[in-house]
Order: structure tokens, then sequence, then C-alpha cells
């Protein structure tokens, strides 16, 4: 099958109960970047699992603001909260990438948590992932300056879906991987395209920042400053790539609007970066 082994969820069901629950996993859909996957006002029929791409929850205020809720990687489950308290979906779903999606109908998935305690145990740990996070995004939208808003989504971007690299002579680097357009950057954080090319050149100025390939890169100075839970990890993944290919090199180009991405696996906590 094409997603076996792909996500926790997955390995948990491969190892006690996999031919059972097969059938409940068999509707997989590819999806084109910034495809709405649902919205609030459709009921909420399917749990979904990501098994290729990106994708982000977002709410929209009064007056028209996406407030970003949660990044979702592959191999993670989303619409789970909303299939088992609501009528409706609460919120939007959208990739930012091209997407593969397993979908997972209501009454299947509340039978799978029924009947499979490490089932339910890892979706209230996914629940509780992504309130924590929906927790630090409000925040930075809420407390912060822009510049730090801007760097406090760099850091989550870099644990969620960060790749260690080398920057030019120096390891301990990451990749930020995906291609992120400058005004969606600007979207997540609450501010205008020009405010958020400003900032960015700023950071690039002070050697925190850099571009690959249309990515953003965290230089090893930023991963020391504001990551530090994560600098051996980019340190010891940058030096093993380099030895197996060589250095790559960052370039002089800004983050674009196309790409696509590679996922990662990245379990730490970005901390918020705080005045």
């Amino acid at each position: 099958m094409w997603f076996v082994g792909k996500s926790e969820l997955l390995s948990l069901i491969e190892r006690s109960c996999l031919e059972e629950v097969m059938p409940a996993f068999s509707d997989h859909r590819s999806l084109r970047k910034n495809a709405l996957i649902y919205r609030p006002e459709e009921r909420s029929e399917y749990v979904y699992l990501l098994k290729v791409g990106h994708v982000r929850l977002y709410r929209l205020t009064e007056d028209g603001q996406e407030i970003t809720l949660s990044f979702i990687k592959a191999g993670m489950i989303f619409g789970d909260g909303d299939v088992l308290n609501e009528a409706n979906y609460s919120h939007y779903a959208q990739t930012l990438a091209e997407s593969r999606i397993c979908y997972i109908r209501k009454a299947d998935f509340k039978d799978l948590l029924t009947r499979y305690d490490a089932i339910n145990q890892f979706v209230l740990r996914s629940h509780h992932q992504r309130w924590q996070e929906a927790q630090k995004l409000i925040e930075n939208l809420s407390l912060h300056d822009v510049r730090k808003r801007l760097v406090n989504i760099l850091a989550m971007f870099a644990t969620q879906i960060g790749t260690p690299f080398t920057h030019g002579e120096h390891a301990g680097a990451v990749l930020i991987d995906l291609t992120i357009a400058q005004d969606k950057l600007a979207e997540f954080i609450g501010t205008s395209r020009e405010s958020v090319n400003r900032h960015f050149s700023d950071l690039k100025t002070a050697g925190l920042v850099d571009t690959h390939e249309r990515k953003i890169v965290l230089t090893k100075a930023f991963v020391a400053q504001y990551l530090p839970d994560f600098a051996s990890l980019a340190d010891h993944g940058a030096k093993a790539t380099a030895q197996a290919s060589g250095p790559a090199r960052a370039t002089d180009a800004t983050p674009a609007t196309a790409g696509t991405p590679v996922p990662a696996n990245h379990a730490h906590a970005a901390p918020l970066v705080r005045a």
C-alpha cells in the first residue's frame, strides 16, 4: 500500500490490525497547491491523513484576516476534532503544496477509536500538539512586533519541515523545505508583504537568513540564537550530507511562489522569541 510506514498512526495500525482496517484507508486523492480541502460551512464527513505535501489550518476574523491555527506535515491527521465534536468544520484547511491525502469516513474513524486504544491515544496526542501550536501562533500574532513574529514563524517552520543544511562552508544551518512566497508569510503573521520583505532583508543583512533555490535558509547563527535544541541535530545532519554529496551553497534569490517540498520529520517545539 502507498501509505504504509509513512506515519506514526499507520505504523501503529500495521503492527496490530493492518488487514482489518485497510478499507478505511482506501480513499486517497491528489490535490494541487492552494486547494481548499474543507471550509467552515461544510459538514464534517471525513478525517484526513496527509501522505505527501503540507497543509495549513486557519480561521477568518470578522474583518477577513486569516489566523493560522496549525501547519500539518506528512504523516499527520487533521479534521478529526470537528468530526468528533461538531456537525460542521470549524476552520479552513488548505494545501501549501501539491499534496496527497487519505480521506477517512467519519463512521470508520470513530469505529477505529472505539476498537483500538493505541489509535485513540495517538489522536489525543495529536489534538494536544495542535492545541499547543495554535496557542503559540495566536500569541505570536497578539504579543509581538513584526520582526519577532517573522522570526517565530520561521523557527516553527524549521522544527516542522526543516532539514539540516550546509550554508556556504558551514554546517549547522537549516533549510525550510517548502517554497513560501513573501505574501504568504505576510498572511501567516498578519502584516503586509512590504513589511515582510523589509524585515527579511534586515535578517539577511544580519547573517541570520539566506535563500537557496527559492527556499529559506536559517543560518547557523539563527539556529544558535533561536533554536538551541535544534542546533546539534542540524550540525550533525548537515555534516553527514556534506560528506555524501559536497556542500550546497545558498543563492541570492528571495522566497518565491512555487516549488515542490520534501517532508521532514522533526519533533522539537519552536520557542517563541520574547521581548
